[in-house]
């Protein structure tokens, strides 16, 4: 009997394996999921710091005008 008894402690350990190991491809398919829909939100962000970047260069560009316009008055 003691050798049914191993093998029927080994199947169940077999199985609660087999649950774990399902239970983390859930997990991880939820992971991948999430991750290729924060693509989507890493390119509006991406977008949004290139429309940053250009009004940054646009109000550069006014202040040193500006600031060229101050000098030319100084001297």
């Amino acid at each position: 009997m003691d050798i049914y008894a191993a093998l029927e402690e080994r199947v169940e350990k077999l199985i609660a394996a087999h649950k774990e190991l399902r239970a983390r491809v859930a997990d991880l398919e939820e992971e991948n999921r999430k991750l290729k829909e924060g693509g989507s939100e890493s390119d509006e962000l991406s977008g949004r710091v290139q429309e940053l970047e250009t009004e940054r260069a646009e109000v550069r560009a006014r202040l040193e005008k500006l600031l060229r316009t101050v000098t030319d008055l100084e001297l």
